[in-house]
Order: C-alpha cells, then structure tokens, then sequence
C-alpha cells in the first residue's frame, strides 16, 4: 500500500512546480507555442476540459483568441469585440472570476467557444483569470468543465500563478521585433477597420467556419450579448444552434459559404428577411488565398438596403396611383374640353352646355391638383423631408371653420362639440388637412341623413379631436391596417379613393408629436377616428428635439 506523502514529498513537488512554472513558456516562439505550454501546465493542476488563451487590445477593445483547447483537441481562434460575458467581465475588472455552477450564476449559453463536431455541450463551470503586467490586462487564461463546482479557491491561486508567467512570456513575445510589427500592423489596419466599417464583415476559413467578425456582424446576426462559436462551421444541420432571430439570414448565407469553400467568389447577391420587420440585404463575397494561392477561406460583406428599397417601392406605389387615379380625370378634362372649344369655334353652341363643360373642367383639375398635392406629401413624408410650419392656433375654431364649409355640400347632419379657447403651437394648414381627411372619410363611408359627431377634449397636457359617424364600420383586422399606405378596407372599395389620405394624416398628427387611430365596435357599426395633439410642456419639448436633429 502507498503511504501518505511526506513533507519531503510535499517540498519536492512544489520546488518541481515552480521550476516548471519559471521555464514556462521560455522557449515559445510566438503565441501558439505559449497556448500548448500553458495548457500543458495547466492541465497539470486544474480541470481543462476546455481551455482557452485570449489577448486583450485597448485600442480596439478587441479580445483575441488565440487558440482554444476542447477535450485535448486543439482549434483555431477567433476575436470579438467586448462585451458582457464573463471573460470582458475579467478583462474590465482585472479580478479572476470562479464559476461553481454555470446555470445558477451564468448567461444562458446557446452558442460556445467549444468546437464539438457533433452536439454543442453547454458547461457546468468556469474559471477565468486575468493575465496582468502591472495594472494592465494583457489577456485571459480560462477552464472550464463539463462538471459542476470542478474548481474551488486554491484553482483560482494554481491558475493565476500560470498567468502571472504567461505575462512574462508574453512581455518577451512582444519585445521582438517581428511579433511587435505584427501586433501593430493586426491592430492599426484589421481591428480598428473592422471596429469602424459600416457594412457587416464575416470572414470563414478554408472549412466554412467563422473565424472574425466585426461588430456591424455581431448586430446583424443578434449576437451581441451572446457567446459566439469561433472555429465552427457554417452549417445547416447547426441552424437550430442559433438564436431564432439570426436564423432567416444564416441560412441565407449558406450558399455564399458553400460557393467560398469551393473557391468561387460572388458578385452580388440580395436577399430578403421575412421573419419580424422586412429587411433587404445585399451579399458580396470573395476568396482569400496563400501567397502559393492556396484558399484560405473568405469574407462575407453585408449591406443593408431597406431604405433603398422603399424608396424604390415608394416611387412605384407613388406612379402606379398617379396613373390610375389621373386617367378619369384628364379623360373629362380632355372630352369637356373639347365640347367648350367646339362651342367657342362655332360661335354659338349651347351657353348651359359651355358652362357645364367649363364647370367640369375646374372640377377635375382641381382634384388632379389636390391629387398630386397629396402624392408629393407622401413622398416627403417618407422621405423625412416634410415639414411643418408652428403657429398659435385655436383648434376650436379650425374644427368649426371646416365643419362649417363641409355642411354647404353635404346631406349629413354634423354636430360639433368643440369648446373654444384650446390654443397650441401647431401647423394650421397641416390639422387643417387632417380634420378635412378625418370629416371627408366620415361623410363619404356613412349613409346620406346620418350624423357625423366632431368632438373636442382635453386634458390640461394634450387635446383630442374625434370624428364620429353611422357608417360601414370596421372590423377587428381592418383597424390594425387602416394607416397602411393604399390600404383600404374591404366595404370600402367600391368608393373612389386612393387609400393614402388616412396614411398622410398619420404622419402629419406624428409629425406634431401626436397619435391618430381608430375605433370601431364592429363591420356596419360606424367607427370614430380621433388623433391627440401635445399642448404647452409636451410642445416645447418636441420643438427643442426638431433644432436639435
């Protein structure tokens, strides 16, 4: 049987660690040799299942990994920017931080530095440790296991004291003068490029798996506040590995992987994202290669153009309704006017006639005008480029104005409630335009003898206006479309419109600081449209933001 060990024993192994501890690393000629003698040591005294060697850069706020250690086979690297996982917790603090159990004291995991070819394993604890050189953090060393509470307080002293000589071998490293061109050189023109591009940037090795990304990616891919996979590749049987709102785009981009695996680069590709708010993206990738021309893999470059795209699809929406809406009226213009000039040319000809015809033509040209009035606000206020005019205005008064000169040519009954003496800092002709859209949809969806019901209240901070009448009514579906730019309901179709009045008083209520919906108990039930305005405090907030922007 094997005896207890004697102090003797004891002395000898420590004097035999700290011998190994002053050569470690003394014959590491870059960075990669220093990871396997570090992990050697390492797994000498702690769990190292998984371990990783990283290297901090301030400038770019940059942590690099150097290689990365799973279950004694050994992988590439990668770099992230900082963020608020347990390893940038260490680098800001300068403080090892133990991990007894993951589940209870860590971030959900769903994508790991490990590198399992088959099903990622999540880990049960951790342990990472600052590399220091003085009161500067030059990287991390970090365990961790598959088994919960694998690490307890003298880890934490065995593991610092490798890192305490991994800065020394470090601090050589960087004294040569091919290691310092080359941190210069990684730091000043990759990391601070990557850092600062707009367009999101993934480069792939020669197996597919991402290697670098900058931080445009990590946001595109809903990454950002997650652990992200470095050395592994993009695949689709690992899609459900990914969080559910990267998963449209990753598998978008596993074509453009596949196509640099093999070589070939892309010019352009574009591709659209359904899942939650549209988006439009545009693809481009090319290889990279070995001064021998060897493929070493390649990066991926995205853009996105949703912007661009609806502007696109505006302008179109914008002819194609200018098109249909214009042809009935310049088609009465042109027959009218025809009918007037042959009256004039024949000199006689009937003068009721004329005048019908002439009457006619005013009224159809007046409705191109507010027709194309109506089409260039939109396109500004899409745009960004609309704006509005502030002035004192009673909103009392403008609601009884425009009731007033709409009664001359309805058969509705309309009553107003407004009391007067509501007075804000807004555009005039804007609400104008807004109570005139509300008051017109009203008298034309409802039946000749309803009421239609104009009311003002407000409550010391914002006005509300509402419009009520006896008409068609809205269903449940209707009402979360109303404001779409051209949607009309399915009862209101066989009315002439161009379904952009509601969206174009939306906006200007908005533009305001306001809010404009709907409301309706049912289909054949009527509805009430109402919009609220910010009086005095809210008003003057709203103004600074707009000089302000």
């Amino acid at each position: 049987m094997i005896g207890a060990p004697t102090k003797d024993d004891e002395l000898r192994a420590r004097l035999e660690s700290a011998s190994r501890l002053g050569a470690l690393g003394t014959e590491a000629r870059d960075l990669a040799e220093l990871f396997r003698a570090l992990y050697e040591e390492s797994a000498r005294v702690v769990d190292a299942t998984v371990f990783l060697f990283a290297m901090y850069d301030e400038a770019s706020e940059t942590v690099e990994v150097v290689r990365q250690m799973d279950r004694g086979e050994e992988h590439e690297g990668g770099s992230f920017p900082l963020g608020k996982g347990f390893t940038s917790e260490v680098i800001r603090t300068g403080r090892p931080k133990l991990i007894r159990r993951w589940s209870a004291e860590g971030p959900p995991v769903r994508l790991l530095y490990g590198t399992e070819s088959a099903e990622l394993v999540a880990p049960q604890s951790g342990l990472v440790v600052p590399i220091l050189s003085s009161d500067r953090v030059l990287g991390v060393l970090s365990v961790q296991s598959y088994q919960p509470e694998a690490y307890d307080d003298p880890d934490v002293l065995s593991l610092s004291a490798i890192a305490a000589q991994a800065a020394v071998a470090i601090k050589r490293l960087r004294a040569t003068e091919q290691l310092a061109l080359e941190h210069e050189r990684h730091a000043l023109q990759l990391e601070a490029v990557l850092a600062n591009i707009n367009d999101a940037l993934l480069i792939i090795d020669g197996r597919g798996a991402i290697v670098r990304l900058n931080r445009a990616a990590r946001e595109l891919l809903c990454l950002d506040s997650l652990s992200l996979v470095l050395g592994q590749p993009l695949e689709r049987q690992r899609l459900e590995q990914w969080p559910e709102a990267a998963r449209e785009i990753t598998e978008a981009l596993l074509p453009v992987v596949d196509a640099l695996r093999s070589g070939a680069g892309m010019e352009s590709l574009e591709i659209e994202l359904r899942s939650g708010e549209r988006r439009v993206l545009t693809v481009s990738a090319s290889t990279l290669r070995s001064s021998k021309g060897q493929l070493q893999g390649g990066v991926i470059a995205l853009r996105d153009i949703t912007g661009e795209r609806e502007l696109e699809r505006l302008r179109e929406d914008i002819f194609a309704m200018a098109w249909h809406d214009m042809r009935t009226p310049l088609t009465l213009i042109k027959g009218h006017a025809e009918i007037l000039l042959h009256h004039l040319s024949s000199g006689g000809g009937d003068a009721e006639a004329s005048t019908t015809a002439a009457a006619t033509i005013v009224k159809h040209t007046e409705r191109l005008a507010d027709l194309l009035t109506t089409l260039f606000d939109v396109h500004c206020l899409e745009t960004g480029l609309l704006s509005i005019s502030r002035w004192p205005t009673d909103l009392a008064v403008l609601i009884r104005e425009v009731a007033e000169g709409v009664r001359a040519t309805t058969r509705h009954e309309i009553n107003v409630s407004a009391e007067g003496g509501v007075i804000g800092d807004w555009d005039e002709r804007r609400i104008r335009q807004v109570i005139l859209n509300l008051l017109s949809n009203a008298l034309k969806y409802s039946p000749e003898g309803s009421t239609i019901r104009v009311s003002l209240v407000t409550d010391g901070q914002r006005a509300t206006v509402s419009v009520s009448d006896e008409g068609i009514g809205l269903d449940r579906d209707e009402l979360g479309q109303m404001f779409r730019r051209g949607y009309r309901a399915a009862p209101a179709r066989r009315v002439k419109g161009d379904g952009l009045g509601l969206y174009l008083a939306r906006g200007l209520v908005q533009k305001h600081g306001g809010r404009l919906w709907a409301e309706s108990p049912g289909r054949g039930q009527g509805s009430t449209f109402s919009f609220t305005l910010p009086l005095a405090d809210e008003q003057i907030i709203d103004r600074a933001v707009e000089r302000s922007a």
